[in-house]
């Protein structure tokens, strides 16, 4: 690639706020456990997903109070289901059971409902009652 082209495009990436080396944007998200700030934003149809911590945590949309953000990301195509269908399971997950917050790990999703091994047995929630998913790498001790 020639001089030019490589400055064309990158007084394009420059114009579109696509440039690689460019710091991102940190986005206060408000939700039902609290505030979170979040690299990589997200929007799904259903949910707002975003990195901290070397960690993706995903926040279905009825759990989202605001988002403090400069732009808002473009909309996906994908929904809360796709993302947990792409992801290997288990992963952490907490979820609201009559105003109390509980731990538990994503075994699978099923349509409207959750499996979930949570306090030593294995739960069927509706995805409707998660407050918060957390997707981080597990280590084998």
């Amino acid at each position: 690639m020639d001089i030019i082209s490589e400055l064309e495009s990158e007084f394009e990436a420059l114009r579109t706020g696509q440039l690689d080396n460019k710091p991102a944007e940190v986005v206060r998200v408000e939700h039902l456990g609290g505030v979170s700030f979040l690299v990589d934003l997200v929007v799904g149809s259903d949910f707002v997903a975003g990195t901290v911590d070397q960690k993706l945590l995903v926040f279905p949309t009825s759990a989202v109070v605001m988002i403090a953000a400069n732009v808002m990301p473009e909309l996906q195509q994908k929904s809360l289901s796709d993302l947990l269908a792409a992801q290997r399971n288990p992963v952490r997950v907490n979820f609201s059971l009559r105003n109390q917050l509980r731990k538990g790990w994503l075994l699978s999703e099923h349509g409207p409902w959750l499996r979930i091994a949570a306090e030593r047995k294995v739960v069927w929630c509706p995805i409707s009652v998660v407050t918060l998913i957390e997707v981080s790498a597990v280590e084998n001790l």
